[in-house]
């Protein structure tokens, strides 16, 4: 007999009465208006709304400068693009990302050298990555940094991942970077908010990256930013964004009553703005966005005391050292011990109601990935063990605590139920 069939005949646990989504966004009138206004201004793509935002997200992460792309894809790209990194160069990251960590790097036909993560956060974990540039490389190569001793890549750039909205461990990165020269670009796709001993994440690294899509915290749609303490850095990266063009970050002004048809294309860009319809929507999500993460933390707190006491899951630790914002609030499942796997229970949980999703499948893992790079399966057994046991529950604050709270129940009623006598 079908598990799901089984679990429908047998259980007395309840379902929720209407579906909850994963991650939902939570859009309100200030939003909706900002972005009529923007409609009937007539200016709709990169403009002072955009501008205005910028300045409103460095001032919120502490970062002297920002600029507004149309994805965190395009900021890390855009950030090894500034740095130099192209041919024969590596970057440090983890395997336990999205595909766009990795994409970048190999879109600059540089190579990507993943070091596995902590059991404890799934952050990439430092410990490893001293131990990947002592025992794989060698001192002495260009700049002095580190040179891959099988493939000869010059290591510039360690890229740590903020997983879920965890803070890695910041010092002892940077304390790696600068004994090794190198560069620190964070993926922060999930750490708007995020603090690290008291400090927003945003200003650690050269260049901090982040995502605004539908499903983050601070939501403009499609969007990201790239902030950074170095005004030449900031410039590049804002002439990168807007064709190469010498003058991006006025551009928008030459069709003003002042402005000036003319312009230079000094280099090779891109074409990553964003506009002012993506930044009207995060001007508001902005100013609600410590709000949004106090509800996030509210309602992982909900799952943490229905959860509390089952030792079939393990629910998120959170170090001494972190605010988590709380993009994710990822659970393991001991499947040594319940008589369902992973992917089962997801499907359980759907027929309860309650949506769910898993992040991430490990880089190595894609087909891609397996054919270009040398890694197989076996070869990072921590990100490997958490991702098949992890389930990522719903925690936006779109969802109403009562909702998140049946979700607990539901949750903690199928680990019981599945537990091996």
């Amino acid at each position: 007999m079908p598990v799901l069939a089984r679990v429908r005949q047998s259980s007395n646990i309840a379902p929720l009465r209407e579906f909850v989504p994963f991650s939902p966004p939570l859009i309100g009138e200030a939003e909706i208006k900002e972005v009529v206004d923007t409609l009937t201004s007539g200016w709709l793509t990169t403009g002072p709304k955009t501008e205005r935002f910028e300045n409103e997200v460095k001032e919120y992460c502490g970062a002297r400068h920002a600029v507004a792309v149309n994805s965190c894809t395009a900021a890390l790209h855009l950030a090894l693009c500034v740095l130099g990194v192209g041919q024969g160069d590596g970057v440090i990251t983890t395997p336990f990302t999205f595909a766009s960590t990795g994409h970048v790097v190999m879109y600059q036909r540089a190579r990507p050298f993943l070091v596995d993560v902590e059991p404890s956060t799934f952050n990439i974990d430092p410990a490893r990555v001293r131990r990947f540039l002592k025992e794989e490389c060698r001192t002495g190569g260009d700049g002095g940094r580190p040179r891959h001793r099988a493939t000869g890549a010059t290591i510039k750039v360690l890229m740590p991942v903020h997983y879920g909205g965890h803070p890695c461990r910041m010092d002892e990165l940077a304390a790696l970077a600068r004994e090794y020269n190198l560069e620190i670009v964070e993926d922060a796709a999930h750490a708007i908010g995020t603090e690290y001993k008291g400090r927003k994440i945003g200003s650690f690294g050269e260049i901090t990256c982040f995502s605004f899509y539908a499903t983050k915290n601070l939501t403009t749609g499609e969007g990201g930013m790239a902030a950074t303490d170095d005004e030449d850095l900031a410039a590049r990266l804002r002439v990168m964004s807007m064709y190469g063009i010498s003058d991006a970050r006025r551009i928008w002004k030459r069709y003003a009553p002042k402005g000036s048809w003319v312009y230079d294309v000094t280099e090779l860009g891109f074409k990553y703005n964003m506009m002012d319809l993506q930044a009207a929507l995060g001007l508001h999500q902005l100013a609600r966005l410590e709000k949004f993460i106090a509800r996030r933390a509210e309602n992982a707190a909900l799952y943490d005391r229905a959860l509390s006491g089952l030792d079939l899951v393990r629910t998120p630790l959170v170090e001494d050292y972190a605010r988590p914002s709380w993009h994710l609030y990822p659970i393991l499942l001991d499947l040594d011990r319940l008589d369902i796997g992973r992917d089962e229970f997801i499907e359980e949980l759907k027929e309860y109601n309650v949506g769910t999703s898993v992040l991430f499948i490990p880089l190595h893992l894609h087909s891609y990935y397996h054919r270009t790079l040398p890694y197989r399966e076996g070869d990072f057994p921590v990100a490997e063990d958490v991702f098949r046991r992890i389930i990522n529950l719903p925690v936006s604050p779109a969802v109403p605590a009562a909702s998140v709270a049946e979700a607990a129940r539901v949750t903690a009623g199928l680990i019981k139920e599945h537990a091996k006598p």
